[in-house]
């Protein structure tokens, strides 16, 4: 049996990389939800649009319900914690993904522009709100919540859902709107091909880039000197020649500069998710659209994994008592249960992540007006 620190460690990394995932995937989706008016001008744009995820859209969305089971089975705490204190948010993200089906499934069997429409937008409307209450979610965890525990271990959660919006949310719901919009938009450049949307697309790359580069380095810098953060102060003393060691969580400005002070060379994370926006617009000028999606790919890897090693050890900081502040040291499931859930991630996370690449490789093709015209009833 593996050391349980050691799994507390990996487990933290797997969640990780399980968000990921699905901000890669089902973030794709989302964006081209959100674009679906804004690149399609008319109803037969919008299918070319619609059609570029069809194949994927459902299969990607597991990834949020695997992160979700993998969240509840490796922190029991942080999911009760987590989902008790955002409890209208995330049933508004519930509410919002219940339309994304409709309008996939549904715009097709009625063959009424006012029908069509309808469903168009119930694919917006669940594309743009779990991107932004992510965000608003990710920005005040960051400031940490009013929790607590008595000496029951009985959760109080002070709750307000209008706090939920301050300026700091919000403007990590920006930036995670725009990331997502722009992870879309060069993977559209790849799948449609149509000169008048193509030329669309290039210019909203160009803008969505740009205000990426600008929303994450003011949120990362709001982050670090204007939010107040957490770090765990450890105290080593000695009495009657034993030596003991104790720890505290401080609470204060600058604290999430903590494993950046420690370790300079994590500075890169931040510095690339600033620069490879930059590296986007200038392969697609050069229309290396392959190489564009995959600098977008490690643009949201590096945002993410900025995030992970601001917060680490931290999951949910508490603001009240900064002690009870949950970690992946004193949140994490037993070592029986780490254990038999990573010998089960070790034979599925690749057989799952090659299905996947196979899947999308077997159904990549050009989509245009023409072969929409051509093939209606075969498409959504």
């Amino acid at each position: 049996m593996l050391n349980y620190k050691f799994l507390c460690l990996i487990w933290s990394i797997i969640i990780g990389i399980l968000i990921t995932g699905f901000m890669i995937t089902d973030g794709l989706d989302m964006g081209v939800g959100i674009l679906l008016f804004i690149i399609g001008k008319n109803n037969l744009e919008r299918r070319v649009i619609i059609n570029t995820i069809a194949p994927h859209w459902d299969g990607n969305q597991v990834w949020l319900i695997t992160t979700g089971g993998a969240l509840f089975a490796a922190w029991p705490i942080v999911y009760a914690t987590m989902f008790s204190h955002f409890y209208i948010a995330m049933i508004l993200l519930l509410i919002s993904l219940f339309l994304r089906p409709i309008g996939f499934e549904y715009r097709s069997k009625i063959k009424h522009p006012m029908w069509q429409k309808m469903c168009d937008i119930f694919i917006t409307i669940g594309s743009i709100i779990p991107p932004a209450i992510i965000g608003i979610v990710l920005g005040n965890i960051l400031k940490g919540l009013p929790f607590y525990f008595d000496k029951y271990y009985n959760l109080y959660s002070k709750e307000n859902f209008l706090k939920l919006f301050n300026l700091s949310s919000i403007m990590i719901s920006i930036t995670t709107i725009i990331l997502v919009i722009n992870h879309a938009v060069t993977y559209l450049q790849i799948r449609i091909k149509d000169f008048i949307m193509n030329r669309r697309l290039n210019l909203i790359l160009k803008i969505s880039s740009i205000l990426l580069m600008i929303f994450f380095t003011l949120s990362f810098f709001n982050i670090l000197f204007f939010i107040k953060g957490y770090k765990i102060n450890t105290h080593i003393f000695q009495k009657t020649n034993i030596m003991y060691k104790t720890n505290s969580v401080l609470h204060k400005q600058t604290a999430w500069m903590n494993n950046f002070q420690n370790f300079k060379y994590l500075y890169l994370l931040p510095l690339l998710s600033v620069t490879l926006p930059f590296l986007i617009i200038l392969t697609s000028i050069y229309k290396k659209k392959i190489i564009t999606f995959i600098f977008s790919i490690f643009t949201i890897i590096s945002m993410i994994s900025t995030i992970g090693i601001i917060m680490f050890p931290f999951i949910l900081p508490s603001n009240i008592k900064y002690y009870q502040s949950l970690t992946i040291w004193n949140s994490t499931s037993s070592q029986l249960t780490l254990n038999i859930m990573l010998y089960v991630v070790i034979i599925f996370m690749p057989i799952i992540l090659t299905y996947t690449f196979w899947c999308y490789k077997k159904m990549f093709f050009y989509i245009n007006k023409k072969e929409i015209k051509k093939k209606s009833d075969f498409y959504y």
